[in-house]
């Protein structure tokens, strides 16, 4: 039997509470939800959300910054099948949003808002592409951008070309099946909120900033052939997709939202 401590504490905590921050989500809007929702530090309240990795009870598992490759802090969790043992309170909350959405976010971010189009390294995806591509559909077009949200929880490196394997991707639903791990849409975030409040107690602030959000005058209105495109391209991250939204339909039941967020034109992330 296998055992991997993933917590740091210095005290036992009465619940175990981890968000996996899969980027360009909403998870640091999230984040940033929870560091106004619980009592910290001002030197945690400074760091920035995709930095800090504990608020609270809540331990945060997002890219490893401190190395170039930049890879899930927490990939042991989707590369066993039955052999992890963890404590037993434990939650896993995890934000999973529609490829074309989240394409087009990730496009504009690494483009315009991280100046890839300019050359900056900090675009560590876009920096990666050669040559570097000046259009949505030369960016999707590219191994390297495909089903990075499968890719990001098998630990994958950032900008990895290799294409996900079958066998890879069954893993990846059969964790979040057996674990179990709460999943939400970005689509329908009220809801995931709701849900992470019932099953952690956690009570977050109605007031939402939205972090690393799109200027409007950026977001793109993509064409049905580019969106056909990304889908095909991205078909793990579409069957990801997927399969967490029959989920919350099949348990819909379970959990009554009690939380509102007041969108203001659109969830751009």
């Amino acid at each position: 039997m296998m055992f991997f401590n993933i917590f740091n504490k210095s005290k036992l905590p009465s619940q175990e509470i981890v968000f996996l921050h899969v980027p360009k989500t909403g998870g640091s809007t999230f984040v940033g939800l929870l560091k106004d929702s619980i009592k910290i530090s001002n030197e945690q309240r400074k760091q920035p959300s995709h930095i800090i990795d504990q608020i609270g009870d809540v331990q945060v598992k997002h890219i490893d910054f401190t190395t170039v490759e930049r890879k899930f802090q927490f990939p042991e969790l989707f590369k066993v099948q039955k052999d992890l043992t963890l404590t037993k309170n434990l939650k896993i909350f995890m934000l999973i949003r529609n490829p074309i959405d989240r394409m087009i976010s990730e496009f504009n971010f690494q483009y315009h808002m991280l100046k890839g189009k300019d050359g900056n390294k900090n675009a560590a995806i876009i920096s990666k592409l050669k040559p570097t591509p000046d259009s949505l559909k030369a960016y999707v077009n590219f191994p390297h951008t495909q089903n990075y949200q499968v890719k990001f929880l098998l630990g994958r490196k950032i900008a990895d070309p290799s294409p996900v394997k079958l066998e890879e991707f069954n893993r990846v639903l059969s964790v979040i099946d057996n674990m179990p791990i709460y999943c939400g849409l970005t689509e329908d975030y009220s809801n995931f909120l709701s849900l992470f409040q019932i099953k952690t107690g956690i009570k977050l602030k109605k007031k939402i900033i939205v972090r690393k959000k799109t200027p409007l005058e950026l977001k793109l209105e993509p064409t049905k052939e580019i969106e056909d495109e990304i889908l095909a391209r991205n078909k793990y991250d579409q069957k990801l997709y997927e399969f967490v939204k029959n989920k919350l339909k099949e348990g819909s039941g379970a959990v009554n939202s009690n939380y509102n967020y007041n969108d203001d034109g659109g969830f751009v992330v």
